[in-house]
């Protein structure tokens, strides 16, 4: 795609003549090409540095800078993004062109929606957030930041992924998207700039270290999924040990500390992260799943007559799938007690499914997405708030899955670290659009992150 026409397309408005303002910004645009798609995609899938040197459909390119598309808006500067595996699977062209979420993202866009930001200038309507202030964006476009009166259902009761006006564009552009990291007109966090609405800012709470709050976003993801569970707290198996699979873990942990968990771990350096959760780590292999919970549950493995097992008289009773591919939601389904729950909050490749038992066990199967306000012992607190009180309070090893740290000139390493775990022992890799100035937080550019935990202050 021609610079000029991504250019026009991303731009909301002429520069703005503010002082601060810088005339360009950086940032990772994602170009719907789709010759450029197709040969992305086989790239990845045989070589996956070489597709990250040279195939990606994502652009380094320079943009004009947005303007506030209101008065309730805050000019950010993203200082770290976590690359999501949704990012990989788009950017490596892992995910199916027909997969019916396109509907609601418009090209070309600026990518990343796990940030971490400090405010550059407010809208005249925000007077609760100063110049400089470290926040999290909870990257999800509602009627709010649509600007859009009266609040539809779902927005009213704090579920704002679910927005009956997804499809509507934000003010002040006509692209369109679920959240900022996909809409045309709204740079996402790989941008040396960008602009949220002051519903979106969570400011980050004294004593946390911003490149640790980076884990706000999937802690939130995984507080989420664990809220739409109708469990008891007896014994739950996860499916997937990355950043997502680990934030559900160590939400079951939390909230049910008495509870046996088993999280599956592809690889040692997952695994040696499950069990800091105090949960047991399994291979992802079915078949020793299938055994695992038969030995804990005292289920009886039976055999198909093309030797699949899956267990019958038992089970258990809650499983939730963080990585979401066909073969994950089949495990599941082989493994989950008669009547039990499945939750499916990851998202993954389509494939063949026999949904057989399914039917046959009676099992609810739940979505599970993004985050909002939730209510736990009677306490109504926003998933991403909850997030960053549990950072602040040491409750995960940050500096664990905070494996890998990329300023941007870097970034196609950092995607191609993210995209080989088993070989890079990667976990949450991060991207630092913009280094903080002195004395505001951790500086410095380096690709692996070694300074974490409590800052002294905020």
């Amino acid at each position: 795609m021609d610079g000029a026409i991504v250019q026009s397309a991303l731009t909301m408005a002429q520069p703005s003549a503010d002082a601060e303002m810088p005339s360009s910004i950086d940032a990772l645009v994602f170009e719907l090409r789709p010759h450029a798609l197709v040969l992305a995609g086989f790239a990845a899938r045989v070589a996956p540095m070489v597709a990250a040197s040279w195939f990606l459909p994502v652009r380094r390119r320079h943009l004009r800078p947005p303007q506030l598309p209101g008065e309730d808006w805050v000019v950010l500067r993203p200082r770290y993004t976590g690359i999501c595996g949704s990012d990989v699977f788009q950017a490596f062209v892992r995910a199916d062109l027909d997969n019916p979420l396109s509907a609601l993202v418009s090209f070309p866009h600026v990518m990343g929606h796990e940030i971490v930001a400090q405010v550059l200038r407010t809208g005249s309507a925000v007077r609760d957030l100063g110049d400089g202030a470290w926040v999290a964006i909870d990257p999800w476009l509602g009627c709010l930041a649509r600007g859009l009166r009266p609040l539809c259902a779902s927005c009213e009761a704090g579920h704002t992924p679910l927005c009956s006006r997804v499809s509507e564009p934000p003010p002040g552009g006509d692209g369109w998207g679920m959240h900022l990291g996909n809409v045309r007109d709204l740079p996402g966090g790989f941008s040396t700039l960008m602009v949220a609405h002051r519903s979106q800012c969570h400011p980050i709470p004294p004593g946390l270290d911003p490149a640790a709050a980076v884990l706000a976003d999937p802690l939130a993801v995984g507080w989420h999924a664990v809220s739409r569970t109708q469990w008891t707290g007896d014994l739950a198996v996860v499916l997937g040990a990355g950043t997502v699979g680990l934030s559900v873990t160590a939400a079951l942990r939390i909230q049910y500390p008495q509870a046996t968990v088993i999280t599956t771990a592809a690889w040692s350096h997952t695994s040696a992260a499950v069990s800091a959760l105090g949960a047991i780590p399994c291979g992802v292999r079915p078949g020793s799943l299938v055994n695992e919970v038969a030995r804990y549950t005292g289920a009886r493995a039976v055999r198909s007559l093309l030797g699949k097992t899956w267990l019958v008289g038992g089970g258990v009773p809650l499983v939730i799938d963080a990585v979401g591919t066909a073969g994950t939601l089949d495990t599941a389904l082989r493994i989950v007690a008669p009547r039990g729950q499945v939750v499916k909050v990851g998202v993954g490749q389509p494939g063949r499914l026999d949904s057989t038992l399914a039917y046959y066990k009676e099992v609810s199967i739940v979505g599970s997405n993004g985050y909002g306000w939730t209510e736990t012992g009677g306490l109504r607190i926003h998933d991403l708030d909850r997030a960053l009180d549990l950072l602040v309070a040491g409750r995960l090893p940050a500096r664990q899955w905070l494996t890998h740290a990329y300023p941007m000139t870097a970034w196609r390493q950092a995607f191609a670290t993210a995209a080989r775990p088993g070989r890079t022992r990667a976990i949450k890799v991060t991207l630092r659009p913009t280094a903080a100035e002195p004395g505001e937080g951790p500086s410095g550019d380096r690709e692996r992150t070694t300074a974490l935990g409590a800052r002294t202050s905020p």
